[in-house]
């Protein structure tokens, strides 16, 4: 596996300036457009600044609306073009076989397609977005890996998704966007446990936390081990992590811990992921 450095780049569309990073080998592929877009450069407010995609929040719904379209024009695309999910932490998969269909409202946590035109869009603030691309057979995937959908096969089920349309395996490139990193990721005893039944080498994902009986666990790099698994060779791990990055990147644990003496429920935008064919 090749682990490659990122590099950043803006995109200009009505005087607003947003920020996306871009993987090394997705960003040689013609007629290929893809971005993880940051928080910078939308039009929300307050703790959903600025940038921020996430439906079905106490943001301004418009203000979503003119998001996500920013989004889309940043890459060659328009609004009426972008495919989300309502994400639920799931291994579920949805194909998209009709530019007509609409999916914003099926709960699934990865979209993959063989048709140009449609951008597939992921949403984020700390799970790990993948991006993938069949250079040859021409298929896409965007794919929500938190660790429940992880460890349910999220991956999995997308490599075979994508195989149901003629993807081949050696052919796939993947890349790893912004996701909280190790250094800020402490689980508790059950969670550790939980994931090291599966297979004990998988201890290599966690070292100890200061506090007793916590860990601090490593998403990523799971997420490129069941990569490995399948058979994928070319992994882009960008390892930009959302937790310390507040300017930057919205993270939702982060968003919890600066809310810890509050009642409420930490509110926390998101950003957006995207891949699609020209």
């Amino acid at each position: 596996m090749k682990l490659s450095n990122i590099h950043i780049q803006k995109a200009t569309k009505k005087k607003e300036t947003i920020f996306m990073y871009t993987a090394p080998s997705l960003s040689k592929q013609a007629k290929l457009a893809h971005g993880f877009f940051t928080r910078i450069g939308g039009v929300s407010t307050s703790v959903y600044s600025s940038l921020n995609c996430q439906a079905n929040c106490n943001d301004n719904p418009e203000n979503i609306v003119t998001n996500q379209s920013l989004v889309c024009s940043a890459v060659g695309f328009n609004y009426n073009d972008l495919r989300i999910l309502d994400q639920i932490h799931s291994a579920s998969v949805i194909t998209i076989h009709n530019k007509e269909k609409t999916t914003s409202c099926l709960q699934a946590d990865a979209l993959v397609t063989s048709l140009s035109g449609i951008l597939l869009g992921i949403r984020t603030a700390d799970c790990v977005p993948i991006l993938f691309f069949d250079s040859k057979n021409k298929v896409i995937a965007a794919a929500h890996a938190g660790w429940k959908g992880t460890v349910a096969g999220v991956i999995e089920n997308t490599i075979l998704a994508m195989q149901n349309l003629g993807a081949e395996v050696p052919n796939i490139l993947t890349s790893i966007g912004p996701c909280i990193q190790q250094s800020f990721y402490e689980i508790d005893q059950a969670f550790y446990g939980g994931i090291v039944e599966q297979n004990n080498s998988y201890e290599r994902f966690f070292i100890r936390s200061k506090q007793a009986d916590h860990y601090m666990f490593d998403l990523p790099g799971y997420c490129v081990e069941k990569l490995q698994q399948v058979g994928v060779k070319t992994i882009d791990n960008l390892e930009i992590d959302t937790y310390s990055n507040p300017n930057i990147l919205f993270s939702f644990r982060r968003a919890a811990h600066e809310n810890k003496n509050s009642s409420k429920r930490a509110e926390c935008g998101r950003q957006l992921s995207v891949i699609g064919m020209l």
